[in-house]
């Protein structure tokens, strides 16, 4: 699909490769496909009225690229965890939603309440709860907070687990209307999209439904519900669909890119596939290619690469993938060996993204469709 919508990311990649401007083991994204997306997204939100914050964690988490999304619309980021907020806001990035994913520990809410400033933080527990509104309680302050809601029926990720359940949400309300140094506002769940079995549409997972019945909790206990967000595939094509369920906040992240799952399938999304992994063959045997790595992803779901020593030879040929194994670290990829490959050639893969798990640079680049394509900022990873 990126061959095919933007094949002057591969084409630049290559190149840049090539000339020994960026090393293999390098994420090249493309800034002016990423900024149109941006756009798009904004202008989508905007007429569905609904608020986005932006995620940065699968494009490397940087300041520098935050700074970029908000400068094209986005306004406020979302963090997975303290860590990337901290990055973010050291580059005076804006943070609109932390404790999601992971929930800060016991020693940082004060940290979280000072210096990030957060516009709401999503909490999984009454410890939790308790433990921010004593922070807030100390400053003189009253955090707006939203609720992890879950039941039995959801879907949610291992290692992802965690909420409070619904059908003890009438009592866990109560009990949270007595602290005073936080604010319930709203609920959040995820993942609320997932793409379905024929891989051409997305389709709402049960927590909608957990949504909607823990927003009717809320507003029986007196709660004024303005915040009910439901991550996962927030994009163009979504956003709507979101808005006539009640959602009042997505939560972009491969929407940025054009990575979604249903990106890789539907070539009519408004959202143009803008990131490319960059890699170069190391050595080969009989039977495999070994390209260097440290920038896979084991969910990635790879099938093919291209590969070759110039950017016309990048675009026609393409090789399999041998898969990625989680239980071994990624020294090197592995291609099915073809006639024509060298030692030192360019590998191109395209795939959904987790960068901040990754040992992988993360390269900034403009004009892929000219002659003179431009390395903007190099994201060094460990340096």
């Amino acid at each position: 699909m990126t061959l095919k919508r933007n094949e002057g990311i591969i084409r630049t990649a290559a190149k840049l490769h090539q000339e020994g401007i960026i090393p293999a083991n390098t994420y090249v994204i493309d800034l002016d496909s990423l900024e149109y997306n941006i756009r798009s997204l904004g202008q989508t939100a905007a007429e569905n009225e609904l608020n986005l914050y932006y995620m940065t964690k699968q494009i490397g988490r940087s300041g520098f690229v935050g700074n970029i999304i908000e400068r094209n619309g986005i306004q406020k980021a979302v963090a997975v965890d303290v860590d990337e907020a901290i990055g973010l806001k050291k580059n005076n990035c804006q943070i609109g939603n932390i404790g999601h994913i992971v929930q800060p520990s016991k020693s940082q809410w004060n940290h979280v309440l000072t210096y990030l400033r957060p516009e709401v933080v999503t909490l999984f527990s009454f410890e939790r709860a308790k433990q921010l509104s004593d922070a807030a309680e100390v400053l003189g302050m009253k955090q707006d907070v939203i609720l992890r809601v879950i039941r039995s029926t959801d879907n949610i990720y291992p290692g992802q687990f965690g909420g409070f359940l619904l059908q003890e949400l009438e009592y866990e309300v109560e009990r949270l209307k007595a602290l005073n140094g936080i604010r319930v506002i709203g609920i959040t769940s995820f993942p609320v999209l997932q793409l379905n079995a024929t891989k051409d549409d997305f389709s709402f997972t049960s927590n909608i439904e957990t949504l909607k019945m823990a927003r009717a909790v809320l507003e029986e206990r007196g709660i004024d519900v303005k915040h009910v967000n439901a991550p996962s595939a927030t994009s163009c094509y979504t956003i709507p669909l979101l808005k006539e369920h009640g959602v009042t906040h997505g939560e972009p992240g491969h929407a940025l890119t054009g990575t979604t799952p249903l990106h890789a399938y539907n070539p009519n999304l408004k959202e143009i596939p803008s990131i490319v992994y960059v890699s170069e063959i190391s050595h080969m045997d009989d039977q495999y290619a070994y390209t260097i790595a440290g920038g896979f992803y084991a969910r990635s779901n790879m099938e093919y690469a291209l590969y070759g020593r110039n950017e016309r030879e990048m675009t026609k040929q393409r090789t399999k993938v041998d898969g990625i194994s989680p239980t071994n670290i990624d020294y090197y990829g592995c291609l099915e060996k073809q006639s024509q490959m060298k030692v030192g050639d360019t590998a191109i893969y395209a795939f959904r993204t987790q960068i901040f798990v990754t040992r992988a640079h993360v390269a900034y680049v403009r004009a892929v469709n000219t002659q003179n394509p431009e390395l903007v900022y190099l994201q060094r990873r460990g340096f």
